[in-house]
């Protein structure tokens, strides 16, 4: 009886390990989009003057969207450094997805060389890094409850309406609060729904418009800053709410209103709140090398 036990115990975990594949993940998860870390020893710690080095990144998307045009600007001392080649670069870098659930990854290498010091300069000390700036996306997908007995007329009811909080879509900017709030309508056979969502950059980098990953990266231009795009829908309803939103101090709330009511014979019941946000992402990388003589 022992061996007939293990054999279906085994064939219960195989069953289970293959009903839990990739495709079953949530990959929407997260504050992550792109990640950038320098190779080890790449730039060194110090070069001698005249000498050519290089400077390696490794970039990994973490994130649940793709980055397409990703812009990199190489930032170094012109009067310490040559860099050789261009400045500015792109890249594409596919997100998250079942098949590989860590995120595409590339490494991004430039080839420099240090000018020669100064008359009885023995040793200094330059930054080098590069700035990165890339558009991004968030979608959201959120339960909420609606309850068109706002008079709580019914003893029992199928949910409750109530503000909810989130930490992530896989996203650094997100949905992190949303507040319904189911009013009386015009008509009296329905009810207003409106919902106040709170929009926050949960990430450490920069806000700025979608469009802009050029601007970002320039140094002397000027993007717009914090702007994030907006659409919403309830189930397949699309909310009106305002298109484009300035954070202010890294967030923003905005109102989003169902068009024309919701029928009060709809009774209550779950659905989707669906919030679709694009916008620009940039940081800095840098780090100290010492140019010897």
């Amino acid at each position: 009886m022992k061996p007939l036990f293990l054999l279906g115990f085994c064939l219960l975990l195989v069953s289970c390990t293959f009903g839990t594949g990739p495709q079953d993940l949530n990959l929407r998860t997260g504050t992550k989009s792109l990640s950038v870390e320098f190779l080890e020893q790449s730039p060194p710690p110090f070069v001698f003057q005249n000498s050519p080095f290089s400077m390696t990144f490794e970039l990994v998307n973490e994130g649940a969207a793709p980055i397409d045009d990703g812009v990199i600007s190489i930032n170094a001392e012109q009067d310490l450094v040559i860099v050789q080649g261009e400045r500015v670069r792109t890249f594409t870098l596919e997100g998250k997805r079942p098949e590989n659930i860590k995120g595409d990854q590339t490494l991004e290498s430039v080839q420099l060389r240090s000018k020669a010091l100064p008359p009885q300069t023995e040793i200094v000390t330059t930054q080098l890094g590069a700035t990165f700036c890339y558009p991004y996306a968030t979608h959201a997908e959120l339960t909420t409850c609606i309850d068109t007995d706002i008079f709580n007329r019914a003893a029992t009811k199928a949910c409750k309406t109530q503000s909810q909080s989130f930490s992530g879509q896989g996203g650094p900017v997100s949905v992190s609060k949303i507040e319904p709030a189911l009013t009386p309508h015009d008509d009296a056979g329905k009810i207003r729904a409106e919902y106040l969502i709170t929009v926050r950059n949960l990430g450490t980098g920069q806000v700025f418009d979608a469009l802009q990953s050029a601007q970002a990266c320039t140094p002397g231009e000027t993007p717009d800053w914090n702007k994030v795009g907006v659409i919403a829908f309830l189930g397949d309803q699309k909310l009106t709410c305002a298109q484009t939103v300035t954070l202010e101090n890294k967030e923003t709330t905005l109102r989003c209103d169902v068009p024309g009511g919701i029928a009060k014979s709809a009774g209550t019941y779950t659905t989707t709140l669906t919030v679709d946000l694009t916008y620009g992402y940039t940081f800095t990388l840098t780090k100290p090398v010492q140019i010897k003589r």
